[in-house]
């Protein structure tokens, strides 16, 4: 039976941007394996499987796979997929009547919306709720910067603790985009030293040296996860504005803090990432991200 996919650039307003993801339409006729399969054809950071929804409390099923396995969450492919529903004409009829669409996933159900931008409907952005971030010490090995990263251990701001997240995403900030941007970690080794201690990508953050609408920069390295680096990462700018909040580096105002998070391969492609949070004390106790995606591709899968 063929399947309508796309691929679609999530958190970026322009085609060859942002972090790329394929989206497969009316997938309820494949099985786990099919879909593996069809993910490692694309070989896309993650490719969306759009089903109905088996919990009558939601409005449509995505799961999600990498080349290599399934996973639980990804923030860019749910934005990617929101997107494909719309422009396919599919997302309207599984809205609730306050135009929340109810998702069902591995990590439970998450809801997203689409917000127009400005008075032009062709201009909107998606807003997608995550998990209640967590986040727990680390104790980062110097290895792991010497030879995994390949950075020395002075390039790190020791002064704000290194973190794990609850998705297994060790944050780390470093001195500055110069030494953000330099990064050219050995990515075999990384990727055993990530896998021996249980981390599923590290996730290196700078707030030095930024334009006036970003408070942060970042890139994310994954390769125990298959994925060398991710162009940009959704669902860690979630965790990753819990950090910042907790460690005061984030205004909070009125119970509310929020970010624009830069993240990209440098000089290949890059993508803003929104995330708006509720925080009670130093603690996020909900998250939101949000971006604009393009689709830059269209076609029919004859599996």
């Amino acid at each position: 039976m063929p399947h309508d996919y796309r691929i679609i650039d999530a958190f970026c307003a322009e085609p060859f941007g942002g972090n790329p993801a394929a989206v497969v339409l009316d997938a309820e006729d494949l099985d786990d394996a099919t879909m593996q399969r069809i993910a490692t054809e694309f070989n896309l950071s993650e490719t969306t499987f759009v089903l109905p929804a088996a919990d009558p409390a939601a409005g449509v099923q995505f799961r999600w796979f990498t080349p290599a396995v399934e996973v639980d969450l990804c923030g860019h492919a749910t934005v990617a997929g929101v997107h494909a529903l719309h422009e396919a004409g599919q997302l309207a009829d599984r809205l609730r009547p306050d135009g929340i669409l109810r998702i069902e996933t591995r990590s439970g159900i998450l809801e997203a919306q689409l917000e127009i931008i400005g008075n032009d409907p062709r201009t909107r952005q998606v807003w997608l709720e995550l998990p209640r971030p967590t986040l727990r010490a680390f104790v980062l090995k110097p290895s792991i910067l010497r030879e995994g990263l390949r950075i020395e251990e002075d390039a790190v701001v020791s002064r704000i603790p290194v973190m794990m997240t609850g998705d297994r995403d060790v944050i780390l900030f470093v001195r500055g985009v110069g030494v953000l941007r330099a990064i050219r970690p050995n990515f075999s080794v990384l990727g055993e030293q990530c896998a021996h201690a249980g981390v599923r990508g590290m996730l290196v953050a700078t707030t030095g040296s930024l334009p006036p609408h970003v408070q942060v920069e970042t890139r994310f390295f994954a390769p125990a996860a298959g994925i060398h680096e991710d162009p940009v990462t959704g669902s860690a700018t979630g965790s990753l504005l819990a950090y910042m909040v907790l460690h005061g580096l984030i205004a909070v105002k009125d119970g509310l803090a929020g970010l624009t998070c830069l993240q990209g391969l440098p000089g290949i492609r890059s993508g803003l990432v929104r995330a708006l949070g509720r925080v009670d004390g130093t603690t996020l106790t909900d998250v939101q991200i949000g971006g604009r995606a393009t689709t830059v591709m269209a076609g029919t899968l004859v599996v």
